[in-house]
Formats: structure tokens, sequence, C-alpha cells
């Protein structure tokens, strides 16, 4: 009786059905579709931003799609986006300013239409700013006080950053 090879038909066989099915083209994954734009931040947005991202990943209803760093990072570059014609000013603060106060304008114009019972929804971002700072405090209600960052992991998508001096090194993806 003669042996048959059945790894050599197996693999044959298996080589017939790759070069018959179609090659499916899928897009690439989200942060390969992004640019990279370096910038810095301070040592406070840094801690405030990642205690931001885990505190928006645990509350998720639905984990259609991780949240990280660079997912605010983009939210917030849209945001300012949005409101770039109401930039006005040739300082860092005086820029950051005239933007929170147009938001600020909204958010009361909301308020005062939506009538008192949404006004006290817990889960909005306060936009009032900190003592003296000029900087907004974007902080959700139930995000911890004091951060521990801990170990970070590179991985796509997330900012890697880098301590120099008071400042964070940052790089955070894009979109085009």
């Amino acid at each position: 009786m003669a042996r048959i090879d059945l790894a050599a038909s197996l693999g044959d066989a298996r080589a017939r059905v790759a070069a018959e099915t179609p090659v499916e083209e899928r897009e690439p994954a989200m942060f390969a579709r992004l640019t990279r734009k370096d910038t810095r931040i301070r040592a406070d947005q840094d801690a405030a931003l990642t205690a931001l991202a885990r505190t928006v990943m645990r509350r998720r209803a639905r984990k259609v799609e991780r949240i990280t760093e660079n997912t605010l990072i983009r939210i917030a570059i849209d945001l300012l986006l949005s409101h770039a014609d109401e930039l006005r000013g040739s300082t860092e603060d005086e820029l950051r300013k005239s933007v929170t106060s147009a938001l600020r304008d909204l958010r009361t114009s909301d308020v005062a239409q939506s009538g008192p019972a949404d006004a006290t929804d817990s889960g909005s971002s306060d936009l009032r700013g900190s003592e003296g700072s000029g900087v907004p405090d974007l902080r959700v209600s139930d995000a911890p006080a004091s951060v521990d960052a801990g170990p970070r992991q590179a991985a796509p998508g997330i900012a890697d950053t880098v301590a120099d001096g008071g400042l964070v090194f940052a790089r955070a993806g894009v979109s085009r």
C-alpha cells in the first residue's frame, strides 16, 4: 500500500484555499491613520489627563472603543478648533480665557434654556476656574483628587511622556 503524505496534502489544500479566497483589505487601526504631533504639557495637566482617561474608561456603558489620553487630547483640539473664531489674546492665559469664557457663556445659556432640573447633572464637567490660576477646572466629579500615574507602558494611541523640569513632553496623535 502506498503511503500518503498527509502533511503535504494538507499544506497544498491550505495554499489552494488561500489563493482562491479574496484578500480583504482592512482599514488600518485608528492610531495608524493619525499624524503624530509633539507637545509639552504641565505635570498637573498630565496627571489630570491620566485620571480623566481612567475615569472615562471605567464609566463607559458600551466598551466599543478604548478611550486614551490621546483620545481626550483630540477631543480638546476639536473643541478648541470649533471655537477658533473666539480666540483673542497674545499670551497663553489670554487665549485660554477667551475660549473658556465663551464656553462658560455657552454653558450658562444652555442651563438657562434647559431649566433647573438639568442644571444639577452630576456627570457633567465643571468649567469653573481654579482660584487665581486662570485655568478652568475640567475634572469630572468622580475623578480622584490625587493621581499616582504609576509605571507607564508604551502602546499605540497612548501619550508617551518624559518628565522635563516642570513640564511633561507628550506625543499626541492628531487627526488629519
